[in-house]
């Protein structure tokens, strides 16, 4: 895999603080960048400091240190003459290279994507073809193309196709453009690049799907966060999760991860929520059981925060979400079984027992057959609006409700049947 070099040299005077330690959601924008790309496969790279260098630097063996990153630092101390002579000061270290600035944040799958369509053969530039989708377009730089090849760039083109992210390909060809762009006294990497188009060595590739943003302002940081934000809840998230307990989360996790808490943290959290919710029900009595179910929605509202926190910050591990299924069975079976007992206390039936059973292997079938299915099949249940009336978020939410109308264990059985409903028409549609 190629190195990626970054850009960090830069006074960053409109965002009135050094630019690669500004902190997103928890992270430097320096910090944001290297676990973002090495997601994407990259395993090597060089951040060229130049503005307070001694304060970036020190930083950057944080990182190594924190992370185990293969990270060097390359001083420039030509940086005020233009962001190019953080270019041509990499010239000893590589020969063919990714290039992006500190101050652009890209959705993972972005990167990926781009990362992937390298051969190495040629130079190429990521670029916006949504210009509509674009934050300050006015302060974008533009660029023409002419079928694969760009033809000219600039900020101030007044016909233009498409927009430049800001992530490069180059090879040792840029070094000889930027050195003639600075002949004319022009030494930025457009520059260098408008220089390599007009000779015809310059390519381009177009931006599929997901975010990209030029954090260049205190306006743009705030954009920037939504963006992250907004990509996190998943397509497979039930109706509850999305609609209500997602809207609940990502205002949790986006204060919490400016601290040190970890995604495991907050699965025990959750986990521990729900076990003291549980026990309200074992009273039988009517506030009890509101304050029980009040409880594990409470508890269902945190468990999303652990997967948050995991993504806005790159500890996503299968540890993690190994640990998070574990302990949400856990409680799935506590607080099955204590509503259970409260269904008995009421109604003093041996067949609530037998109910409370039939539940409890609902709840831990829909979970293990969804798991088998992904194991067997290699790809997520996509079972439609069937799929998503089985999923956690549901079922706890419907004990939830159906506390305060002194119902949990009517309502638990209920939404069981459903689950096992689901699970033999998942069955008969795969036959």
């Amino acid at each position: 895999m190629f190195p990626l070099v970054i850009l960090a040299a830069g006074k960053g005077r409109r965002m009135g603080e050094t630019k690669p330690l500004v902190k997103l959601l928890g992270l430097t924008l320096l910090e944001r960048t290297i676990l973002a790309f090495k997601e994407a496969g990259i395993d090597k790279f060089y951040v060229v400091v130049g503005y307070k260098k001694d304060v970036v630097s020190k930083h950057v063996e944080e990182l190594k240190k924190n992370y185990g990153i293969d990270i060097d630092v390359i001083e420039n101390d030509e940086w005020e003459k233009g962001n190019g002579t953080s270019v041509l000061a990499v010239r000893n270290y590589v020969k063919k290279f990714f290039v992006t600035m500190v101050d652009h944040v890209f959705e993972r799958n972005v990167i990926k994507d781009f990362v992937e369509s390298i051969d190495g053969k040629k130079c190429v530039l990521l670029v916006e073809k949504n210009i509509e989708e674009v934050f300050e377009i006015e302060e974008a730089t533009k660029v023409k193309i002419r079928e694969e090849k760009i033809i000219d760039i600039g900020k101030g083109l007044k016909e233009y196709d498409a927009i430049d992210t800001g992530l490069f390909f180059f090879t040792e060809e840029i070094f000889g453009a930027i050195e003639e762009a600075m002949r004319k006294n022009n030494a930025n990497v457009t520059d260098g690049v408008k220089i390599l188009a007009e000779k015809g060595k310059m390519y381009w590739y177009a931006k599929k799907k997901g975010y990209w943003i030029d954090v260049d302002t205190k306006k743009a940081l705030k954009v920037a966060e939504k963006l992250i934000l907004k990509s996190i809840p998943k397509k497979e998230d039930g109706f509850i999760s999305f609609y209500l307990n997602r809207k609940i989360s990502l205002k949790i996790s986006s204060k919490l991860c400016n601290f040190n808490i970890s995604p495991n943290l907050m699965t025990t959290i959750s986990f521990l929520v729900a076990i003291a919710g549980s026990i309200f029900f074992l009273s039988g009595k009517y506030l009890y059981t509101i304050l029980g179910g009040i409880a594990i929605q409470i508890a269902s509202i945190i468990d999303g925060c652990d997967g948050e926190i995991a993504r806005m910050k790159f500890l996503a591990s299968r540890y993690g979400a190994w640990f998070d299924t574990v302990l949400d069975r856990y409680a799935d079976a506590i607080i099955t079984t204590f509503i259970t007992y409260n269904g008995w206390v009421i109604y003093k039936e041996n067949i609530i027992w037998i109910l409370g059973f039939f539940s409890l292997l609902g709840f831990i079938m829909a979970s293990y057959s969804r798991k088998e299915y992904e194991l067997r099949y290699g790809e997520k249940m996509h079972g439609g609006i069937m799929d998503k009336l089985s999923k956690r978020d549901i079922r706890l939410f419907s004990m939830f409700i159906g506390s305060f109308f002194n119902m949990a264990f009517e309502f638990m059985v209920a939404i069981a049947i459903l689950h096992h409903v689901t699970i033999v028409w998942n069955l008969w549609r795969k036959k």
